[in-house]
């Protein structure tokens, strides 16, 4: 149960969330598509040989990420080199495959929030000003420091140059001021009712966003799109299974980039190879909409042309289409709202059309 002062943010009218979504390959049409069915229809051998070799390596690091549960392990752990670090990865790493990942779906009526949370894979509450406050001033020197390595922009900014990376031994105050904040809002104990197990903070990413930035619109490079689709930047994350936090530090309108979820569409019904196919597909370069990465994906066999970062790819008129549009809550709200969701639900990030976006992202695990 969230301290005094804290809020929750119910969806706005007219979301609806979407039935449990049966997963398969064929929910996305490639071979109809009019950027892929002529690239599906006549890959060369040297392309068919180039994919599968890429898959085939992606997939066998993914396994192993798979196996040791890799994003729940903290940031400074994973990238500590040293002979000590690489002990204490390994320890992290070996406890994490011996332990189990069974998520809690079967809530007594008293958590009202994660029941809710097992419902609709978001839950939202907004901080007291004074817990803002607190938070803000321990976030500003990060803040500070990526938007001077962030730049201008030359048209070509990658998602990854808006964000950055805190470290727990670097910047501990910071650490502090959101695990206050999350166990306060009652964020840490929804997160670990759905994930049946006790949860707790293991990445902070800062992240800066304005009409600079391209990644989300530039897709389908090579052929003229006269408009988005509107299941745009629509994705599930390649992740192991982890909950993000997203602390909106301004305010966020309809054309300041708010974060949109598909209400519901956590409990989508997908086979683990599926799920796998997707995630590799995310993380080997394959999942792009360049003209070089769709030849590619094109090239494989057809079980394996899958992808979590799929909203790109469907057309207005496609059933998966239409049920995203009506479940996709974007969620305007004031600075200071905490944004809890399952990262295997569909959502998109924001796609900032006026202004400037800063939030912050939180790894659960």
């Amino acid at each position: 149960m969230a301290a005094a002062g804290y809020l929750t943010v119910e969806p706005e009218n007219g979301v609806t969330p979407v039935s449990p979504i049966g997963w398969t390959p064929s929910l996305v049409d490639y071979e109809n598509h009019a950027a892929y069915r002529d690239l599906v229809a006549r890959p060369s051998l040297k392309t068919r040989l180039e994919a599968t070799g890429i898959f085939a390596a992606s997939m066998a690091k993914l396994l192993l990420k798979r196996a040791v549960k890799y994003e729940f392990i903290p940031f400074d752990v994973r990238t500590d080199r040293s002979p000590g670090g690489r002990l204490r990865f390994a320890g992290a790493a070996l406890q994490n495959l011996v332990s189990g990942d069974a998520r809690a779906r079967k809530l007594t009526a008293a958590e009202a929030d994660a029941g809710k949370m097992v419902q609709h894979g978001i839950h939202v509450v907004t901080m007291p000003s004074d817990r803002f406050e607190a938070l803000d001033a321990a976030a500003r020197p990060e803040f500070d420091r990526l938007a001077a390595r962030r730049g201008k922009s030359n048209g070509r900014r990658a998602f990854e140059e808006s964000r950055g990376q805190a470290s727990r031994a670097a910047q501990h105050e910071l650490f502090e001021a959101i695990e206050a904040t999350l166990r306060e809002a009652g964020v840490f104990a929804v997160a670990s009712a759905y994930l049946g197990r006790r949860a707790g903070l293991i990445d902070v990413n800062p992240q800066i966003n304005d009409v600079s930035d391209t990644f989300w619109r530039d897709i389908f490079p090579d052929a003229e799109l006269k408009t988005l689709p509107p299941t745009a930047y629509c994705h599930r994350d390649a992740s192991g299974g982890d909950l993000k936090a997203i602390i909106y530090m301004t305010d966020v309108d309809a054309r300041t980039g708010p974060f949109s979820y598909v209400v519901g569409s956590n409990r989508m019904r997908i086979k683990r190879l599926d799920d796998l196919i997707c995630e590799a597909n995310d993380s080997n370069g394959l999942a792009g909409t360049d003209a070089q990465a769709r030849a590619r994906f094109a090239a494989l066999p057809g079980k394996l042309r899958q992808k979590g970062a799929f909203g790109n790819d469907l057309t207005p008129d496609s059933p998966l289409g239409r049920e995203i549009g009506q479940g996709l809550w974007a969620v305007t709200a004031a600075r200071g709202s905490i944004v809890l969701f399952d990262t295997k639900g569909i959502h998109r990030g924001g796609m900032v059309e006026s202004g400037e976006r800063r939030v912050i992202t939180c790894v659960i695990g």
